[in-house]
């Protein structure tokens, strides 16, 4: 499990990976104090698509983490009815000589 501490790192470092790509294609003037509104726009579009494509791969993730825990439930499952199996089958056997 990953602490709080790295989660947080993680985090950190997805914002500002998104701050400074957003920031490196959307703004172009350093004449005003204030962004303009097309920089505005575009920071905000950028952001966004960051953000959903973020979310979309963590869904994928999780959905594929899920998957794997169910085929490692399932063959552990198998796996116990194999080894269960045998031990039942030769106490059978031996059952069936002492008759």
């Amino acid at each position: 499990m990953a602490s709080q501490d790295q989660i947080l790192r993680e985090f950190l470092e997805t914002y500002n990976r998104i701050v400074e790509e957003c920031f490196n294609r959307c703004i172009y003037t350093f004449n005003y104090r204030y962004l303009l509104d097309d920089e505005i726009d575009c920071s905000s579009r950028c952001a966004s698509k960051f953000m959903n494509v973020n979310q979309r791969i963590a869904m994928n993730f999780a959905e594929i983490q899920s998957k794997k825990m169910i085929d490692m439930q399932e063959q552990a499952e198998a796996r116990s009815e194999e080894q269960a199996s045998p031990t039942s089958n030769s106490q059978m056997a031996g059952n069936s000589k002492q008759s």
